[in-house]
């Protein structure tokens, strides 16, 4: 395809690019086929693509955030005419269709959760009404949608009113075979024969975060190291001080992407624990799992429908029910480190069947459908 011929693509994510994996990934697998932008809220520069940061403030109210987002984008974005808008989550919804219609343009909408049914908004119920009544409105101009998984796919295609069946994109990472590093233990002084535990992801309720602690509580030489950022996490570090493991859990931020591999290789056993506080946590496959079977780390997991499908056809990893106490959680990590060498060979048969390079296909081949028929 010649250059003039390329289709124009704008990726529009509200979220910092260099720490989300899905838009990174999305943003790699259509540079190769098409001329990209991408619109973040992060400076940054790439030589495949367009980088755009959209500016807005760190902290605060995210609905005073969101409107900073989306003026900026309209003034600077209609300066860059596109045939396709990928919106990367809901909050990218309004600008995606609005520019749609100045551009005569197609749309993707990544609906990378269930947000008529957000964990985050489970006590505040207003806000989670008016965020589902966004959506619906705005999906009618959407002409394809992607989603993370095959449970979230038929949800969608029950709930809104869309144009064709959600095409599924597994929130996976590229291939690798990694090295085991001491990146974890070497950042939080953690002696060399300690058990270390990692959580990456957003620090949020409903993660099983503070059930976390008390595990760790009852390890007494293993720590809880956690790799991201949230509002909750005020609430760990207060629940580590009363349960008297202070030292023994680290709350270290959120890391680049591209570097998450390495430290994830660092540790012994990752968490993936979530809680059926709302049906979109009901219904998830997180890429955490992906992650650490890439990583080539044993999981202990909660027991939900999607999540245990994975783990039943690659079982690199175990599941207990959302309502297992601490005690049976220590005991599952000590279990998992125990037999690591044999979980880590299940994980590796994973990490070679889920993978980005399965996914890319799909993604090409639905932008440049849309393209071509504008």
């Amino acid at each position: 395809m010649h250059n003039r011929q390329r289709c124009r693509v704008a990726v529009l994510a509200f979220a910092d690019a260099w720490k989300d994996a899905r838009t990174l990934n999305v943003c790699r697998t259509l540079a190769a086929e098409c001329e990209l932008a991408l619109w973040n809220t992060a400076p940054g520069h790439c030589t495949e693509w367009q980088w755009h940061a959209v500016a807005v403030p760190q902290r605060g109210r995210m609905l005073v955030r969101w409107l900073r987002f989306v003026a900026v984008l309209f003034w600077r974005g209609l300066r860059w005419r596109a045939d396709v808008l990928w919106a990367g989550d809901v909050y990218c919804l309004l600008p995606a269709v609005v520019l749609r219609w100045r551009w005569n343009a197609r749309v993707v909408y990544d609906a990378r959760e269930i947000y008529s049914s957000l964990g985050s908004l489970a006590e505040r119920r207003v806000a989670q009404t008016l965020l589902a009544w966004y959506e619906r409105l705005l999906v009618r101009w959407v002409d394809r949608v992607v989603t993370s998984g095959q449970r979230d796919a038929e949800e969608l295609a029950r709930l809104l009113p869309l144009r064709a069946v959600p095409e599924v994109v597994l929130n996976v990472p590229f291939y690798a075979e990694p090295t085991r590093t001491n990146r974890l233990r070497e950042r939080c002084c953690i002696e060399h024969d300690a058990l270390v535990v990692l959580y990456q992801g957003a620090v949020q309720r409903g993660r099983g975060l503070l059930r976390a602690v008390e595990a760790i509580a009852l390890l007494k030489t293993a720590h809880l190291c956690i790799l991201g950022d949230g509002d909750f996490a005020g609430a760990v570090e207060h629940h580590a001080r009363a349960c008297g493991v202070a030292a023994q859990v680290h709350l270290l931020g959120s890391v680049p992407y591209d570097e998450l591999l390495d430290w994830t290789a660092s540790a012994d056993v990752g968490w993936c624990w979530i809680e059926p506080i709302s049906h979109s946590y009901e219904l998830a496959l997180p890429n955490k799992l992906f992650e650490y079977a890439m990583a080539r780390v044993p999981v202990l997991a909660s027991d939900l429908p999607a999540i245990r499908s994975v783990l039943e056809e690659f079982p690199f990893g175990v599941c207990y029910a959302p309502t297992a106490d601490a005690a049976e959680l220590a005991a599952a990590i000590t279990h998992l480190h125990t037999h690591a060498e044999v979980y880590r060979y299940h994980a590796e048969r994973a990490a070679r069947e889920y993978c980005y390079e399965r996914q890319q296909p799909r993604i090409r081949r639905l932008v440049l459908e849309l393209c071509q028929n504008r």
